[in-house]
């Protein structure tokens, strides 16, 4: 039994007490982001007239360019001019017609994105009926944890998917970035605009934020905080060493590709992972309560009564100092430190 106990035991003591060794590198730093696409800027197409479409040329999920027709509408009269033409083809009637009758476009003041359509060939419409819906713009909203709210700013960088299918990624920039005060520790919120004509798969959607481009940077997990402080455990050369000191020869700042040791949790001891939540802690509190101002008379009143003087307990600093025994001079502090070496 004890000839498998000891094998194991060396595992686990092995695997428990293994240390691995990164390097810093230049790289950029991301976050990971999400949140949903939104339609700004909709607007409903309406008909200004009784009658009946004629022909529908925009299909929902699609981009037109303005001033593209999206369907043509007859009024009441062309309606029923285009119903009686016979055998005559409906064209060779408006061209006939077109200075008295003629076909009302429908089309958008500006390149827009088809959300809806609400009538077919054929189908008879009022006034104020609704033909489509169109939005003029597509819209991220994101939110950031708190952790990195403080990172993140207007500019940076970010790139977009579908949240089941990353493979189709779009790039735009974060904009109108705010914090949200209302909870505590703050989030991040954004709006992006789209600046591509895209049609979103789905609603919901991942990606990343660049906060930096070509950075020295360095594993989280290799940095230790202890005390309030963050350290680094890294490579350094070493000269004259006793059981309590170590000389240190050199100690180059870290650089690219500088070997970095990464500790496991079980040899921090009293010292803790570094975490960008623990960093939350250090940052200063954010008041959102109002200033409120106070009279003088206000101020005395509220201001607490101070406490009387208490009389000092024991001998006074003066019996105290005459007290103290003169140390002795260094001619003493040899001699005696001889006879206690070699005796009287």
């Amino acid at each position: 039994m004890n000839f498998l106990l000891a094998p194991c035991l060396a595992f686990f003591s092995s695997s428990l007490f293994a240390q691995s060794v990164a390097v810093a590198r230049l790289s950029d730093i991301t976050i990971p982001a999400q949140g949903l696409i939104v339609f700004k800027q909709q607007e409903k197409l309406k008909a200004s007239f009784d009658g009946r479409v004629e022909t529908v040329n925009a299909q929902e999920q699609t981009w037109v360019k303005a001033g593209q027709p999206l369907a043509y509408l007859a009024d009441i009269k062309t309606a029923a001019l285009l119903d009686y033409r016979g055998m005559t083809p409906k064209q060779a009637v408006l061209d006939r017609w077109k200075s008295v009758y003629s076909l009302m476009k429908v089309d958008c003041p500006q390149d827009c994105l088809i959300i809806r359509r609400f009538v077919s060939e054929g189908q008879r419409i009022k006034t104020g009926d609704p033909l489509f819906q169109v939005s003029y713009r597509l819209a991220l909203v994101g939110k950031i944890p708190p952790e990195y709210a403080r990172y993140v700013k207007d500019g940076q960088d970010l790139l977009f998917w579908p949240a089941s299918n990353s493979l189709k990624k779009k790039k735009t920039l974060i904009q109108n970035y705010s914090l949200n005060q209302t909870v505590s520790p703050p989030t991040g919120v954004f709006t992006s605009f789209i600046p591509v004509r895209h049609y979103p798969q789905e609603l919901q959607w991942a990606g990343r934020i660049t906060l930096a481009h070509d950075v020295l940077a360095v594993p989280t997990s290799s940095l230790i905080a202890y005390q309030g402080k963050v350290f680094l455990p890294m490579e350094v050369v070493s000269g004259i060493t006793t059981k309590e000191l170590t000389e240190i020869k050199a100690s180059e700042a870290v650089t690219d590709h500088s070997p970095i040791l990464i500790l496991k949790d079980v040899e921090l001891n009293k010292a803790f992972r570094y975490d960008p939540k623990h960093a939350l802690s250090l940052m200063p509190a954010i008041s959102t309560a109002p200033a409120v101002s106070q009279s003088p008379t206000s101020r005395a009143a509220s201001a607490p009564q101070a406490a009387s003087p208490k009389k000092p307990q024991g001998p006074s600093f003066w019996e105290r100092l005459k007290a103290v025994k003169p140390l002795p001079s260094r001619n003493q502090q040899r001699q005696s430190d001889s006879d206690e070496d070699y005796g009287n």
